[in-house]
């Protein structure tokens, strides 16, 4: 008798490497889209900066720190944006 190995059946491979493919390939192709526009990420940190802005006008500084923004900073924040961009945040 010979000993020879059983084949792996190539349905194996598709099934694992297809979506390990396709995952790759929509990785690269969200990364080079986000390459092509890196205002997109400024515009993204001033957003954030404005909703922290009015997050701590409506409640208030946490206890024993002070306050990171200034009275009408908000809005200044809000209007830079929208020189800036051309868009309300």
């Amino acid at each position: 008798m010979t000993d020879q190995a059983t084949p792996k059946p190539k349905l194996v491979r598709w099934i694992i490497g297809l979506p390990v493919a396709m995952f790759a390939i929509l990785m690269l192709i969200s990364q080079l889209l986000f390459n092509a526009s890196p205002d997109k990420e400024t515009q993204w940190l001033e957003r954030e900066t404005i909703r922290l802005c009015w997050k701590e006008r409506e409640k208030g500084p946490k206890e024993g720190t002070p306050a990171q923004f200034t009275e009408g900073q908000c809005e200044k924040l809000e209007f830079d944006f929208k020189t800036r961009w051309g868009m309300n945040p």
